[in-house]
This record gives C-alpha cells, sequence and structure tokens, in this order.
C-alpha cells in the first residue's frame, strides 16, 4: 500500500469521523429547538481544529510507520485523483444547487450553510471512497 493509499484512507476516515460527530451533535438541536448558528460555532471550530490536528498527528504515524518508503506520487496517483475528482464534482454540485435552492425560498442561514457544508463533507468522502476503489481495483 503506497503512501499516498494510505494517507487518502487516513484522511477518508478522520473526515467521517469529524463530521458524522459534528453533524450528530449540531443536527438534533436544530431539528428540535430550532436553527440557530450561535449554538453551532463552538462545534465547527472544534470539528476543523480535530481535522487538522487529526490529519497532521495521523499523516506523522503513517511516515513512521513506513520511514523508506517514499512519498512521491506517479503517474497513476495523478489519474486516481483527477477521476475522484471529477467524480465528487457531481456530489457538490448538486449540493451548491440545493444550497441555492434553500436561498430562494428563504430558508433559515443555517440550513443554507450546512447544506453547503454537507455537499463539501460529502464530495470528500465520496473522492476518498473512490480513490480507494481505484487503488485496489487497479485505476
Amino acid at each position: 500500500m503506497s503512501f499516498q493509499e494510505k494517507s487518502n484512507l487516513v484522511m477518508t476516515v478522520i473526515t467521517a469521523l469529524v463530521y458524522g460527530v459534528y453533524f450528530a451533535k449540531v443536527m438534533p438541536p436544530a431539528l428540535s429547538e430550532g436553527p440557530s448558528m450561535d449554538l453551532v460555532m463552538p462545534y465547527l471550530f472544534a470539528a476543523v481544529v480535530f481535522l487538522v490536528v487529526g490529519g497532521v498527528v495521523a499523516h506523522i504515524l503513517v511516515a513512521m510507520a513506513a520511514p523508506n518508503e517514499p512519498d512521491m506520487s506517479d503517474e497513476r496517483d495523478t489519474l486516481i485523483e483527477m477521476r475522484a475528482d471529477a467524480r465528487s464534482g457531481y456530489v457538490m454540485s448538486a449540493a451548491a444547487v440545493l444550497s441555492l435552492g434553500l436561498a430562494l425560498m428563504g430558508q433559515h442561514l443555517f440550513w443554507i450553510v450546512h447544506m453547503i457544508l454537507g455537499g463539501l463533507v460529502a464530495a470528500e468522502l465520496v473522492k476518498g471512497v473512490l480513490r480507494a476503489i481505484d487503488y485496489r481495483l487497479g485505476g
């Protein structure tokens, strides 16, 4: 397993965990008590901090596990990255259109912001899964 493949898996798992916890903490109160941007700011800040710190620590551990393994990408890595980017772009585009729809319907800013954030997260998860599939199937 190459460094790029390990990096992809680690970041996909970290992204899923961090934003899974974020949405699990933020959505139930918004649905029951009503949306509030003030209440989500600490959770959003914490999610970003955990994502960055988790990514740095995980990459250090991955690099320490195989110190002699080169971390240079090759043509295959570039092709896998381009394919996953192109496919995940559809997810982000759909979220952008839905966000515009929410704005046009006059929905609360909370829902618009979280549709955009959800689209970004979903696109990253789709990209990570597609990369993992391509690495395993010889993309």
